[in-house]
C-alpha cells in the first residue's frame, strides 16, 4: 500500500526516473487520507516526534496509522525508524487513541516475517507471495558477497539517476573510536 505522499515523492526529480518509479507503484492500492490523519500529523509535530520541516514524514506515519497499516517500511533513520523517534511516535499515537503502525526498515521486516514463519504455519496469500519473491531473489546469489556486489551495483545505477543515499548509522565500533 502507498499514499498520495508516496506518489508525490515518486513523481519528483528527473522525469524519466520519476516515470519509472510511478510505473513500479502503479498496481499498489493508495490509502485514503482521513481527517484523523491530519490531526495525528499535528500531534506528532507538536510533541516533537517529527520536526515541522519534515511534515511529509509525519504524514507517512499518520496515514499508515489511521488506516491500520501493520508495517510502515522505510530507510529514513533520521525521522522514522531510529529507536528514539519510534518510541516517541508510538507514545504520541497511543496518547491520542491509535494503535501505532510498526515502523521498520526492510531488513527488520524480513526478520519479523522469518520469526513469524517459525511460529505460524497458516499462510496469508500476500505473505506467501512475499516469501516466494524473497526466495526467488535469494536464489540468485551464491554468497553474501555476491548479494553485496549486486546491491552496490544497483546503488551505483540509482545514484547515477539522482537517488540520494543516507550513510548507515554509526556502529558501536565507530562510537568507541570517538571515545
Amino acid at each position: 500500500m502507498i499514499s498520495d505522499i508516496v506518489l508525490n515523492e515518486a513523481s519528483r526529480g528527473d522525469a524519466i526516473a520519476a516515470q519509472q518509479r510511478l510505473e513500479v507503484l502503479a498496481d499498489l492500492p493508495v490509502l485514503d487520507v482521513p481527517l484523523e490523519a491530519i490531526t495525528l500529523v499535528e500531534n506528532l509535530i507538536d510533541a516533537g516526534a517529527i520536526p515541522e520541516h519534515s511534515r511529509p514524514d509525519a504524514q507517512h506515519i499518520a496515514i499508515a496509522t489511521v488506516n491500520n497499516v501493520e508495517y510502515l517500511v522505510s530507510w529514513n533513520y533520521k525521522h522514522i525508524v531510529n529507536e528514539t523517534k519510534r518510541n516517541l511516535i508510538n507514545e504520541v499515537c497511543h496518547a491520542v487513541g491509535f494503535q501505532p503502525t510498526t515502523l521498520c526498515t526492510p531488513i527488520e521486516l524480513i526478520e519479523e516475517i522469518q520469526v513469524k514463519e517459525k511460529h505460524d504455519t497458516r499462510m496469508d496469500p500476500v505473505l506467501e507471495e512475499c516469501y516466494r519473491m524473497k526466495e526467488e531473489f535469494a536464489a540468485q546469489f551464491k554468497s553474501s558477497q555476491e548479494l553485496y556486489d549486486y546491491l552496490k551495483a544497483e546503488q551505483k545505477k540509482f545514484k547515477a539517476l539522482g537517488w540520494k543515499y543516507l550513510p548507515p548509522p554509526p556502529t558501536r565500533n565507530d562510537q568507541n573510536k570517538k571515545d
